[in-house]
């Protein structure tokens, strides 16, 4: 599965590399998911693959954990791409930058998914990749390097 990874066997970790982009890491009882959420991930419905994923595996998602990510205050996002998003999560994905133009609220589209896939939870607590020298930003800084977000299952 592209932008995503899960697993239920004991040991075994999984990881996604992000910038700006939202991680997101789905518990369940017995598995996790890592998710990649950009824009276009959340658009073609990578939240609902992973979380359609562990319930194949016999087990229902917990709750999800998002990781840092470019926050609307920073994400400079319009034209019918923006337009494509409040398509289908609705007018609260609509936000504005620090400075006055549109931008994307990539965490609230990022809940949305999961509340649409009957994740109960949301746990955020990060901040804002472009805001904080702490994580890559490509969109703030041109950087190229990413952050690895991972998760693994303990031997029982």
């Amino acid at each position: 599965m592209a932008d995503a990874a899960v697993t239920n066997a004991p040991g075994c970790t999984v990881v996604v590399r992000t910038a700006d982009c939202a991680p997101i890491v789905v518990l369940g009882h017995r598995s996790v998911a890592v998710v990649h959420a950009g824009w276009r991930g959340l658009l073609a419905g990578v939240v609902a693959r992973s979380t359609d994923a562990l319930r194949d595996l016999g087990d229902e998602p917990l709750e999800a954990h998002l990781g840092p990510c470019i926050r609307p205050g920073c994400y400079e996002f319009d034209g019918p791409e923006l337009g494509q998003m409040v398509d289908r999560f609705g007018p609260g994905v609509r936000a504005g930058t620090s400075w006055g133009t549109p931008a994307l609220d990539l965490p609230r589209a990022a809940s949305l998914a999961l509340a649409e896939a009957d994740v109960p939870v949301v746990v955020d607590g990060s901040g804002c990749t472009a805001c904080d020298d702490r994580w890559f930003s490509h969109r703030a800084r041109a950087e190229t390097g990413r952050f690895a977000t991972c998760a693994w299952l303990a031997e029982a």
